[in-house]
């Protein structure tokens, strides 16, 4: 079991949801939801935390993908995917390598999470 949380930093999420607001082929994708949250960062920050180190479990882990880049986060998170199942013609592990700044385990992401929550404005996407 593969779970993946793909987190996006406040100053990129705000980004994308203005440009859903003017872009007549992202219009769609808006929702009375995304105003919100900006609003509740902090505190959505703290859900994540709880989420995060209440279902975290050496059977099915958390894999983090950062995905402020939506290609890279993407592109990381298949060779993640690629690198962890066995299949025939596998490609070298060299090139299924992935940027440890896109993909983070979940025990990292709490422990990193567990350092900032007492300054929420700290946390990363």
């Amino acid at each position: 079991l593969f779970k993946f949380y793909f987190s996006v930093s406040k100053d990129v999420q705000a980004h994308r949801f203005e440009a859903r607001k003017t872009d007549p082929l992202k219009q769609f994708k808006l929702s009375p939801v995304d105003n919100l949250a900006q609003k509740y960062w902090d505190q959505y920050s703290v859900k994540k935390f709880q989420m995060l180190n209440e279902s975290n479990r050496t059977i099915a882990p958390w894999t983090i993908i950062r995905s402020d880049n939506k290609r890279k986060a993407r592109l990381n998170c298949m060779k993640y995917l690629l690198s962890n199942v066995d299949y025939d013609h596998k490609l070298p592990e060299k090139q299924l390598q992935t940027d440890p700044e896109i993909v983070i385990s979940g025990i990292d992401e709490i422990k990193n999470m567990e350092k900032n929550l007492l300054h929420p404005e700290k946390l990363r996407g």
